[in-house]
């Protein structure tokens, strides 16, 4: 039997894929159309596809108690799909949505934090004068501005291991005095 615009009302209620096919080559556009209205703001193609491929599963297992023309079918399909669509924007609207955080967000200090790390740093800077000149520098060069060892040993017109076995006995002499633990926790 061919399907056609006065026919496929009766086939579609009879629960006949053929129907629904015929239904979603006619009017796909205008189900598109409204859908496309409520859900554009959320630009997302594929939440638009699904509630327009909800519209048609909604309207072929409804089918049956659809009475009248194809003109009224097209207005009963568009209240279909106008209202699929407001259900999926209140449940995209009841669900928390998470935004993606830039790559260099800086983390706030509370005031406790940064009256720890400070008194910490005083207490290393006093510990620090019972080290020789030379080794005091390389500690501060290396904890406190981040140097590198190889940059620390250009700077001084020492070789990398003189610095490397300069931190090391540092370290020794400052863990034996009760601050050494913060050197080897940071040293990583």
């Amino acid at each position: 039997m061919k399907l056609t615009n006065d026919n496929f009302i009766k086939l579609l209620r009879k629960g006949k894929h053929e129907a629904l096919e015929y239904v979603v080559d006619h009017y796909s556009g205008i189900v598109k159309a409204v859908v496309v209205n409520k859900l554009s703001t959320y630009q997302d193609y594929q939440l638009i596809e699904e509630c327009i491929s909800d519209v048609f599963i909604a309207a072929f297992t409804n089918a049956k108690q659809f009475n009248g023309d194809a003109l009224a079918f097209r207005k009963w399909l568009c209240t279909i799909a106008k209202y699929k669509a407001i259900d999926r924007q209140r449940s995209l609207l009841s669900k928390p949505s998470f935004a993606e955080l830039e790559e260099h967000v800086h983390v706030v200090e509370s005031a406790e934090e940064q009256v720890l790390r400070q008194q910490t740093a005083k207490q290393l800077l006093h510990k620090l004068t019972k080290l020789k000149e030379v080794d005091r520098n390389i500690f501060i060069m290396k904890y406190f501005l981040d140097m590198s060892n190889q940059a620390i040993a250009k700077q001084l017109n020492l070789s990398k291991a003189a610095i490397d076995n300069r931190l090391y006995r540092g370290k020794k002499k400052l863990h034996h005095s009760g601050l050494g633990g913060w050197f080897y926790e940071n040293s990583i």
